[in-house]
Order: structure tokens, then sequence, then C-alpha cells
């Protein structure tokens, strides 16, 4: 290990010059009233290098110790290089930590002034007041949200400050283009993805943690005006069930909804953006928000030509290993990392967290969830040296436990870690939280005079012959 060779050398240059010191033949030197026990150059007085080189080791003794015999991988790295490592090319489901590869290839790909927008036509304007029909147009906004929903989001610690798009504004937007009267209602239109709306490998329990996929969808695509209820059977009519609904709160009357498809040359009544791609990302990467990673999946099959997830997944591989990314024994069936098929390495892991250095990925690393604070750790670590310092990506799914990001306290450091077992939720969060508080605390090891063996007592000054003073 690198440092334990830095060590090494510096225990060998003191041994050296002390070794020069006493060489016979060199000059007599000043009669000394006691002798150093500790040389000058010892290491015990530059202890830094075997610090170094010991905490590495009980690192990488402990980490192992703590995966409790079930399938892992870790490394921890510092800017000068490795500190621990073990199976780091053994690829693991990765569960969400997964998002952190589709957050960098949507970086890469779509640019961090990209953002979704939301538009809605008629057939004509709104000159008397009267448009036949609305069509509500999506194109991927995974974040639109009714006022109730948005209100929910900000007192859940783990979504509170997040982004959102607010449905409200749209309707409000509608209203004042001068829009009173929709007998025809509103029509939900989602053609830009294909209309799959669960990936056929996610279990039950995985579909339970994520809304039907689509290109128009509101409140994650459950029912309810604060997306509370069952997940909808058709999202585009629940968004344009809801949409409708805001628009009668201002006065607006408004037929029943559907779902089609927008006319040729229908007229643009109202538009709504997004927030910018690296706020959607934030979303995504600190709440875990599995809709969003399936959403920009498809739009990068969109852009590329067929709304699907395999046609996104394949713009996801090619901008990677573009990026000089090591994909070797990665396995994506989706975006979000719900599918117990996908796997990655912890290698993969930890060069996808080193693009983050390069300015245009710097989104990924400041959207991390937060050591009690934001996201996903917002309820972890609190009253402990983390809190605040860890930014990190969480993954669990039954018999999956995976943590990758940042430590900011005093030294920095990367790292991932990925187990697989048989163990449940909750023992998943305590597993990486246990290895998360180890490696927070490197370089921890013993008193620094403990490291090396203990001077011998200082040797009396002696008389040379014939010399009338001490050598």
């Amino acid at each position: 290990m690198r440092r334990v060779l830095v060590a090494v050398l510096a225990v060998a240059s003191a041994v050296a010059i002390v070794t020069s010191l006493q060489q016979p033949g060199a000059a007599p030197r000043a009669a000394a009233t006691a002798r150093l026990g500790t040389p000058l150059w010892s290491v015990r007085r530059t202890p830094q290098p075997v610090v170094d080189a010991v905490g590495a080791q009980h690192l990488q003794t402990k980490l192992l110790a703590q995966t409790g015999g079930n399938r892992a991988c870790f490394a921890v790295a510092d800017p000068l290089g490795s500190l621990a490592a073990s199976n780091t090319d053994t690829a693991l489901t990765p569960a969400s930590t997964l998002k952190l590869l589709t957050a960098t290839a949507a970086l890469d790909r779509l640019g961090p002034d990209f953002h979704f927008t939301t538009t809605v036509q008629g057939t004509v304007g709104p000159g008397n007041g009267t448009v036949p029909r609305l069509f509500l147009v999506g194109h991927g906004d995974p974040l639109l949200a009714t006022p109730e929903r948005i209100a929910l989001d900000q007192r859940n610690p783990e979504t509170a400050g997040l982004s959102s798009t607010p449905l409200a504004t749209l309707a409000d937007r509608i209203h004042d283009a001068g829009v009173r009267s929709v007998p025809g209602g509103v029509v939900g239109v989602d053609g830009r993805y294909d209309r799959t709306r669960y990936q056929p490998n996610w279990t039950p329990g995985a579909r339970a943690a994520i809304g039907p996929v689509g290109a128009l969808t509101v409140n994650d695509g459950f029912g309810g005006p604060s997306g509370t209820g069952a997940a909808v059977a058709d999202p585009a009519l629940n968004a344009a069930t809801e949409l409708s609904r805001l628009l009668v709160a201002r006065g607006v009357a408004v037929g029943s909804p559907s779902t089609g498809s927008a006319p040729t040359g229908a007229t643009e009544i109202a538009h709504l953006d997004s927030a910018p791609l690296p706020e959607v990302l934030t979303e995504m990467l600190s709440a875990s928000d599995n809709l969003t990673a399936e959403m920009l999946v498809r739009e990068l099959g969109a852009r590329a030509g067929e709304g699907t997830t395999a046609r996104g997944l394949g713009e996801v591989h090619d901008a990677l290993t573009q990026r000089g990314i090591d994909l070797t024994g990665v396995v994506m069936g989706d975006g979000s990392g719900l599918d117990h098929a996908d796997a990655v390495p912890c290698r993969t892991l930890m060069a996808v967290l080193d693009l983050t250095r390069r300015p245009r990925f710097g989104p990924i690393r400041r959207g991390l969830s937060i050591a009690a604070v934001r996201g996903t750790l917002a309820a972890s670590f609190h009253d402990t040296p983390l809190a605040g310092k860890l930014q990190a990506k969480t993954g669990t799914l039954d018999g999956v436990s995976g943590l990758a990001g940042f430590v900011a306290d005093g030294r920095p450091l990367t790292f991932a870690l990925l187990l697989s077992g048989t163990f449940g939720e909750a023992t998943a969060a305590s597993l990486r939280e246990s290895m998360a508080t180890t490696i927070g605390q490197f370089p921890q090891t013993d008193a620094g005079d403990t490291l090396v063996p203990t001077p011998s007592e200082p040797i009396a000054p002696r008389a040379c012959p014939h010399v009338a003073r001490a050598c």
C-alpha cells in the first residue's frame, strides 16, 4: 500500500541519518551532559506517515469486520490515493446508488441549462374567453405537483427545501391568458415517451416505491389532491384532472378531463418550465426520487429518437463510456436502481464520484443528501462528527445496502460501499451507517507514541581514551 511505502521510506531515511552520524572516523562531537533518547529525525517525532499507514490498516480491518459476512465491496480514498479497498471489481446490486450513473449521463447529454417544459395548447386562442379544449402536453417533468403536495413535501425532512414545479402556476397562466371556459375539458397528452408504466423486472415491493412512469404526471402519479392516494392507472388523466380542479378554483368552467393527442398546428396558450437540471438532480439524488430517475432515462432516449427505457439506458452507457468510466460488470435494467438485477462495482461508483471534481459534474456532489440536514440522510448522524460533513447517495432494497459519497471533515475522503445479503431495510441502514462512521474516523489510531517501539534509556557519556573530553 502506498502509505506503508511512505512510512517505510521515512523510517529508512531517519535510520540512515542517525547511522551516518555514528560512523567511525566522524569528527569528535562536543561533550554532552545527556543524550536524547529519541533521535531528532525519529519517526516518533514526525509520525504522520506512520499514523496514516496504521490508520489505513485499521480502516481496512474494521470495514471488513463491519460487512458482517455479507457479500460486499468498498473503497475509500483521499486526494493522494487509496486508503482501503475490498472486492472493488465485484459488481453488486447498487440499489439507488445507481442514480449516480443516471445523473452523470443526464448532465453530460442534457447540460446544466436544461429544463423540462409543460405546455397548454388549444385549437384556437381565448379571444372571447372560451377555448373548446385545452391540451395539457407533457414533456417529462417529474416534479409537477399540486399546492397540497408541495406543502406536504416541505413538511417532510427528506424533501424539505427541494425543487418542485407548481401546477398552480400553470393554472394561473391559463387564467391570465383570458381563458374562462373550456367546455371540452382538459386533455392530457403523454405521447413523448412510451407507455410502459413499470419495468417488468420490478418486484411488487419495488413498484410500491414509484408511481407509473409517463411523459405527463403530477404528484409522482399518485391520486388525490396531495398525491397521498393509490398509484393511478393513467398518469396523464390524473394530471388533466388536477389541472381541471385548479382551474375551477380560479373561476374557469371546465368540462370532463380526458386523454388524447394534441392536434397539429395547435396554439400555445401557456407553458411552465421546471427548475434547471442541477436542481432536478438535487431532488432526485437527495430524496432518492425513483420517478425522476426513470423520467430522465426516457428523456435521454427521446432525444436520441425513442422515448423508451432501453434507448435511454443505451445513452447512459455511451455517455459514461465517453467520459472514461469503465463499465465492465455494470448491468442497468433501469435508471433508479429498483431492479435487483442491476449490478455495479464499487470501482465504477468511485470513478463517477471522481468526475464531480470537474465543474460540469459538480452539481452531482452538491445535490447529494447531507447527514442530519437533507434528503435520505436527514434523520441520520445527528449529534455526531458526521452531521453536516457527510454527503452521499444512499441505496436501500430488501437485502441491499449502499452508500457512496464524500466526507468533508478534516482530510476530504471519497468512498463507496455496497452490501448484499438477507437483511431487511432497517439493518441495511444500520450497516452503512456503522461503516460510514468508521470511514469518518480516519486516520484514528492509538496515540502516536505507541506506533513504534519505546526508546531505550539515555546512555551516559563515556570517556574517550587519551582524550580529555567525552566522545
